[in-house]
């Protein structure tokens, strides 16, 4: 059992490694049809017909949408536009004057804090640009084990908010061999303005095994792998707060890693020398967990042994197995409770990123 939420996205997504990813332009926009099982796949709009070239022709249009009774966009004012404008040029040049050393962030009293990290950024402390690099050296280089001791370079994008018409400002460090040397890796620092203050919020990594596709209205899709059979997904936007906040995150396990539901059950359903191509998806939207199941690999015999397993867990191990409808309307449930319109998440182009 397979949920497919589709989303509107302007190009196609790479799904391998972690490098540097820029978006090319599209003639016409595609659809694409990201389901929740961490597939992408692409579905041409409006049944495989092109559409005429007008004025019309950088408009997304949505999947069934009937294009001919298409209402036009409700206009702003002339004043809202001005002052939106007139907000983002002064915000740019606050992020423009911290690029040049001119002016300092602050670490945001709810940043993140890793346990497992030797140096943290020190919430409360004050950072230049330079600063903030010469963090990024002594957390992820040590000079006793390896040569390297530098990143390879730094870039920059502004994000959008879905919750709002205010704008982010995303730093990328890139070369941090973070897996394995000159393996791309990258952290994204994401900072936000409140009152003429820049602050630090949030921020991301990205290695080998692991990849964030960053999107232009501050949407993130993740994907990884934690094993031959352990995959994982998720998407998450950056808010207004600077925040990274998930819709949701999957895990994916397939045969043998399916006994991670239950491991006593499995052991007594199946042979361990039996080939079981069984697949779960494990799904946290909010704080709750959302199990589904698919068996469209099976052949009759296997069927039987793998609902055996499937029953017995939701039965003794209290497992919900939960349908299709359930898990999509946990994800707009989701969306409501943090501010952001379900239905038009990533109508944007991935973000472009400038290098400094």
């Amino acid at each position: 059992m397979k949920k497919k939420v589709f989303v509107i996205l302007c190009v196609g997504m790479m799904m391998t490694g972690c490098a540097d990813q820029k978006a090319e332009e599209q003639v016409k926009p595609e659809v694409i049809s990201l389901d929740l099982g961490g597939n992408i796949q692409d579905e041409e709009a409006n049944g495989g017909q092109e559409n005429p070239v007008d004025s019309d022709a950088d408009r997304t249009v949505q999947p069934g949408e009937n294009t001919e009774s298409q209402e036009p966009e409700a206009e702003i004012s002339s004043e809202d536009y001005i002052e939106r404008v007139q907000k983002n040029e002064n915000t740019q040049d606050i992020y423009m004057q911290f690029i040049n050393n001119q002016v300092s962030l602050v670490i945001g009293n709810d940043y993140p804090q890793d346990e497992y990290r030797i140096f943290n950024l020190e919430r409360g402390k004050s950072y230049t640009f330079a600063e903030l690099g010469q963090y990024v050296n002594q957390s992820y280089f040590d000079p006793e084990y390896a040569e390297k001791t530098s990143y390879d370079y730094v870039q920059y994008t502004y994000v959008e908010c879905l919750d709002s018409n205010s704008k982010n400002f995303l730093i990328k460090y890139v070369g941090l061999n973070i897996y394995s040397p000159n393996d791309d890796s990258f952290v994204v620092y994401v900072l936000t303005e409140d009152n003429g203050q820049l602050y630090l919020t949030d921020g991301y990594e990205c290695w080998a095994r692991s990849y964030t596709e960053q999107y232009r209205d501050g949407l993130c899709i993740n994907g990884g792998s934690a094993g031959a059979g352990d995959h994982y997904s998720g998407m998450s936007v950056i808010l207004s707060n600077g925040r990274i906040t998930d819709i949701y995150e999957e895990e994916i396990l397939s045969g043998w890693w399916t006994n991670y539901i239950n491991g006593e059950i499995y052991s007594e359903v199946f042979d361990e020398n039996t080939e079981v191509p069984l697949n779960v998806s494990i799904y946290t939207i909010g704080e709750e967990k959302y199990y589904t199941y698919d068996l469209s690999e099976c052949t009759d015999d296997q069927v039987t042994l793998c609902e055996t397993y499937i029953n017995r867990c939701r039965d003794e191990a209290e497992i919900n197995w939960a349908t299709d409808e359930e898990v999509d309307e946990a994800a707009r449930k989701r969306c409501s409770s943090i501010g952001v319109n379900y239905d038009t998440i990533g109508q944007q182009k991935e973000s472009e990123w400038t290098n400094i």
